[in-house]
């Protein structure tokens, strides 16, 4: 006997329709009124609830910390969290993420989208805890084969995302945030810190009794998504932060290590030699100070990142830390940022074409180091820096006068 589904393919690949068949309950569809996106309902198997699938957890050790990644009960949802699901704190952060397996897996370079989740798990390790809801929902809820399809009309027609989806007839954005509201509930959370550029998942949050502030991601700008970046804050409503300080004498706001003027930040890949030994970063150096002369200072040393000596810090230092460490901490940066300057002289280069622009760390997360996201913070990672491109500019011109 010929099986059915074979005897389709071939009539399929001769031209013919396809025979109907009924469809059995199980295989119906249901349809989503918000979305209009036609869906699978998943079998017992695939699906449990996820109170009783989220009790099942394991570690995922990452170059910015160990995380936990939990059973959500769907294969199609991924919770992934730093520290304890359940005790997350009051207003904990959050980014609901939509995968993207060009750029997540394979390193496509053309979007934003694994720049943002690498971003969104930097501010979670930096924060000590957070949520991310990892969704299967591919070109923006069209699926993976629609997606593929836009982008190669993108390619070959000259067309932005934008149009592409208008010209394949397909609605901009069918994605539905209904599993992370559910999360939020189960784990009684009603306010949070969304990490996201995108204000119709903010929208959709308050819609559903969630207070949302939301925190933007800075994407890494490159010739490759440029214009795409540009696409979705232009016509998707997105809120980028694309535009930079590009004024000569503007002042100069640093933070991610990838991003314009990234090479200020302690995370910039520039080894140091210091105290007879190689410090991959600055960070590296600095947070091992913390605990000189101990075991922990080796093993910080040689922690992969600078992230992950941060976060092995940060857990040590209730209990080991050096009792003179206020008094010490910015002669110890000090020597740290002289010895990058000093020994990579395309850094000094860079830190001297600053001119006398003023230097600010810009971030949110430190009102000592920067500027504590609105300008009330010390921003004293900022001053050492100009006191290091001070000292520069004295031995250059000490240098130009002896020749």
């Amino acid at each position: 006997m010929i099986d059915r589904d074979l005897l389709e393919q071939i009539e399929h690949r001769m031209g013919r329709p396809a025979r109907s068949r009924p469809v059995p309950p199980s295989k119906r569809v249901e349809v989503d009124e918000q979305t209009t996106a036609v869906r699978t309902p998943p079998t017992s198997k695939e699906h449990r609830s996820m109170s009783t699938a989220l009790e099942s957890w394991c570690s995922l050790p990452t170059l910015m910390g160990e995380f936990r990644m939990y059973d959500s009960g769907d294969e199609h949802v991924r919770v992934v969290c730093l520290g304890d699901l359940e005790n997350q704190g009051p207003e904990p952060l959050l980014r609901i993420h939509s995968s993207c397996l060009a750029s997540e897996v394979f390193g496509a370079i053309d979007c934003d989208c694994a720049d943002q989740l690498r971003e969104a798990m930097k501010l979670i390790a930096t924060a000590g805890c957070g949520l991310i809801v990892h969704l299967h929902q591919e070109g923006r809820g069209q699926g993976l084969s629609k997606k593929i399809t836009a982008i190669h009309q993108m390619q070959r027609d000259g067309l932005d995302t934008v149009e592409a989806f208008d010209a394949l007839g397909l609605e901009q954005d069918t994605r539905t945030y209904d599993v992370a509201v559910q999360l939020l509930r189960h784990l009684d959370i009603s306010t949070v810190r969304l990490i996201s550029n995108n204000p119709r998942k903010v929208q959709y949050l308050q819609k559903h009794g969630v207070t949302v502030t939301m925190v933007n991601t800075h994407p890494v700008v490159r010739p490759e998504n440029s214009d795409y970046l540009k696409t979705k804050n232009a016509k998707l409503g997105h809120q980028l932060p694309l535009e930079y300080d590009d004024l000569l004498n503007g002042t100069i706001r640093f933070y991610h290590s990838d991003q314009p003027w990234g090479e200020l930040s302690n995370f910039s890949r520039h080894a140091v030699f210091l105290g007879g030994r190689v410090w991959p970063t600055v960070e590296h150096f600095y947070q091992a100070q913390k605990f000189a002369c101990t075991q922990h200072e080796e093993a910080i040393r040689r922690c992969q990142t600078p992230m992950l000596a941060k976060v092995t810090a940060t857990d040590l230092i209730e209990k080991h830390r050096r009792e003179d460490w206020e008094s010490v901490k910015e002669e110890v940066m000090l020597e740290g940022l002289r010895a990058k300057f000093e020994q990579h002289p395309d850094l000094r280069e860079r830190l001297l074409c600053s001119g006398d622009r003023p230097l600010v760390e810009h971030t949110s997360n430190d009102e000592y180091w920067g500027d504590g996201g609105n300008g009330i913070g010390k921003n004293r990672l900022g001053h050492l820096l100009m006191r290091v491109r001070t000292d520069l500019q004295r031995r250059a011109a000490d240098d130009q006068h002896s020749n």
